[in-house]
């Protein structure tokens, strides 16, 4: 497909609600802790695989372990924000892009300056003790010595991100599916069709157009209009300058 066709595509769209996902973060630098690459180290290290690690379970019941992996890997590889990222802030600001969906929970969105995002699974840099409600900042958990304590009541601090095993809150379920209820065209970055995050939103769209760029091909990609193989930090600067 020309990029052309992705340009004027865009530009005749009146409310683009965006799908951000994963492999956007994974371009910007985040860590993946799906990543098999990493998951034998990770079990060598600590003795438990990134997805029992990464657990509300062991948050209950080895916290040192999980905060001590959560400082390791999640909040010492946060990313930073890229060319897809700050395009869409600029998409947001010329009233083009009027919300982001992502499963991220580095806050890239926010940190590019998008002000409209709903991040279905939390952010790391939203904290709170589940005991007394106190909130605390990503720095004070990323900066603690050992388990980060609430200061109030002595409890460790829980990270507001969603961990494996746990549902996703109804009220963030409710909030993307409202935002992608008023879209005319939805625009899927960095998944595929078929993933968790743009399956969902599918179920509730009613606009015209499903815009897809990503760059590994797959079977799903037919049931988008438009359809680009690449990576979204290449090819969305191009279609929007």
């Amino acid at each position: 497909m020309e990029i052309r066709t992705l340009k004027n595509a865009i530009r005749e769209s009146r409310h683009i609600v965006c799908m951000l996902g994963l492999a956007v973060a994974a371009d910007c630098g985040c860590y993946n802790y799906r990543d098999s690459d990493n998951a034998y180290a990770v079990e060598m290290k600590y003795g438990y695989s990134p997805e029992e690690i990464f657990s509300a379970s062991l948050y209950s019941t080895r916290p040192k372990v999980f905060f001590d992996y959560y400082r390791n890997h999640i909040l010492n590889q946060m990313g930073t924000p890229g060319p897809a990222l700050e395009t869409l802030r600029r998409m947001e600001d010329d009233g083009l892009v009027h919300s982001v969906i992502t499963r991220s929970i580095y806050g890239l969105p926010r940190r590019a300056g998008i002000r409209n995002c709903v991040e279905i699974h939390g952010s790391v840099y939203e904290n709170r003790c589940p005991h007394c409600g106190r909130q605390y900042s990503m720095e004070y958990v990323r900066d603690a010595s050992g388990i980060p304590l609430c200061e109030n009541c002595g409890t460790p601090v829980r990270p507001q991100i969603v961990l494996d095993g746990e549902m996703i809150p109804n009220s963030l379920i409710t909030a993307s599916a409202g935002e992608v209820e008023k879209a005319d065209t939805l625009l899927v970055l960095g998944c595929s069709l078929k993933s968790t995050l743009a399956k969902n939103a599918i179920k509730y769209f009613e606009g015209s157009k499903i815009i897809l760029i990503n760059e590994e091909e797959n079977y799903s990609d037919n049931i988008a209009d438009l359809v680009f193989h690449g990576k979204p930090r290449d090819i969305l600067p191009m279609i929007y300058t």
